[in-house]
């Protein structure tokens, strides 16, 4: 436990705390302003710090996650446990569209420069972050955006891309 503890130390603590109201905030303040308006010191900001809160809130999760896997079929899992665990799944998803958001306008951003490399790498951070089906969208979600979007850059556009399971 000393050694674990010692290594999130290591790691977390020149940071600080990040709480999720804060990185709400921060995003809103950000995100609602127009593409050009958003500086990009500031959405990298706001990509590091919705991610430490992802990963702050997944500390919590985890503990829930473990014991919902093991044990997700009787019935008083779900009506007890299951609200808790769905609640920060939530939480740190939204945590981290914030992030995904982030690096998609970076990339945006960088492609509207003539940036193309830049603006690939950002679309790439947003893509593998992103899961196929975020939050029940299932159709066209920074996933599809973000793949959308390097594919323009490689002029690949011919190629499909994933929609939705059905």
């Amino acid at each position: 436990m000393d050694s674990a503890r010692a290594e999130l130390l290591k790691r977390w603590e020149s940071d600080g705390l990040v709480k999720p109201r804060d990185v709400d905030a921060l995003a809103e303040a950000i995100l609602d302003r127009p593409l050009a308006e958003q500086a990009g010191k500031d959405l990298e900001a706001l990509a590091k710090r919705a991610n430490a809160a992802a990963n702050f809130v997944g500390h919590l999760l985890e503990e829930y996650r473990e014991y919902y896997r093991e044990n997700y079929r009787y019935d008083f899992i779900q009506k007890q446990v299951a609200p808790f665990h769905d609640a920060y799944v939530g939480l740190s998803n939204r945590m981290k569209s914030y992030r995904n958001q982030a690096y998609f306008n970076l990339g945006l951003q960088a492609a509207e420069r003539g940036d193309q490399i830049r603006a690939f790498f950002y679309f790439r951070d947003a893509y593998r972050l992103s899961s196929f089906t975020e939050g029940g969208q299932t159709r066209e979600g920074m996933r599809y955006r973000s793949e959308i979007e390097m594919k323009k850059l490689l002029e690949i556009e011919e190629i499909g891309t994933f929609v939705d399971w059905q």
